[in-house]
């Protein structure tokens, strides 16, 4: 039978306390979404009064309190959740779209020297049927990094059967506010991904995710190469100026500028499943709560090493 946790689900901003005790000191807002409740008092400190400890990596530390109920009025629901059975992995030998992991990895060296900047971004190379910037100068942002990385692959590999064009680079830029997920969108219909079986799912190799940590606020699009489910954690490559990097690299275990461009061949990430800095997919939830995947079509997958 499937693990089953406690969620809270807001439909409202609440108020994050240090203490199940609205006295006590104010930690920051805690957004509308679905949380992980680490801990459940009901009947606390009275009975007219509910209480729940929620994972929050969004605050500084890292979980708060939130009142759920007073007398009458709920403010959050607390419900169990399953946790959702492991990804059943596909291989993608059989799919004429897919492109060997090597093509996007012996990419990455083209990135070692680019550094994160949000609003003047730069590509390695041009792009099939759109125009962008090239660098010098050698830096990027997220959106840029993973169309860059991930058409070029597609595009080296399929030629003439993979089109890209205007469009999907203003959704990969989520340049309207149509669709919040647009990158997503653009890997689907491009040809490049399929859909997951369920939102809810963990992640599969090589997933492309759109998150939003405020709904519509703080987006961020990155690659998640690997989950490990005994531990949960999650191989996430991205370009980003947070979690040990500045620029592109693996979320908190290096830039690539600093791990080498060897990936396939000396193993620089070692055994990242057993590093504590790692994010889990349990955290990436938390901390992107509106958020949507595509599963790219990937195949020979070597570089999780496991």
């Amino acid at each position: 039978m499937a693990e089953t946790g406690l969620v809270a689900k807001l439909t409202i901003r609440l108020r994050g306390y240090v203490s199940p005790d609205t006295d006590s000191q104010f930690e920051g807002y805690v957004e509308p979404g679905t949380y992980f409740v680490l801990e459940y008092k009901k009947g606390f400190p009275t009975r007219g009064t509910d209480y729940a400890r929620l994972e929050a990596p969004t605050l500084g530390a890292l979980d708060t309190w939130i009142c759920t109920r007073w007398k009458s009025q709920t403010y959050a629901k607390v419900v169990p959740e399953k946790k959702p059975p492991p990804v059943k992995r596909r291989s993608f030998d059989d799919d004429p779209l897919a492109v060997p992991e090597s093509a996007l990895v012996g990419l990455l060296k083209d990135f070692t020297a680019y550094h994160y900047d949000l609003d003047r971004a730069y590509y390695p190379w041009m792009l099939p049927g759109i125009r962008v910037p090239v660098g010098p100068p050698r830096q990027n942002n997220c959106c840029t990094f993973v169309e860059a990385l991930t058409v070029k692959a597609f595009a080296d590999t399929h030629g003439a059967a993979f089109s890209w064009d205007a469009r999907r680079h203003r959704q990969m830029m989520v340049a309207s506010a149509e669709d919040y997920f647009s990158p997503v969108t653009a890997a689907i219909e491009s040809g490049m991904a399929i859909l997951p079986a369920s939102e809810e799912s963990p992640p599969h190799p090589w997933t492309l995710i759109q998150g939003w940590r405020k709904q519509w606020d703080s987006g961020h699009t990155f690659l998640v190469v690997d989950h490990h489910v005994q531990t949960d954690k999650v191989l996430v490559l991205e370009s980003n100026a947070y979690e040990g990097l500045n620029g592109v690299g693996f979320r908190n275990l290096g830039n690539l500028r600093d791990l080498g461009v060897d990936l396939l061949g000396k193993k620089p990430l070692g055994a990242w499943w057993n590093r504590s800095d790692v994010w889990t997919w349990r955290r990436i939830c938390s901390t992107y709560l509106s958020r949507k995947q595509a599963w790219l079509r990937v195949k020979d997958r070597k570089l999780s090493g496991f």
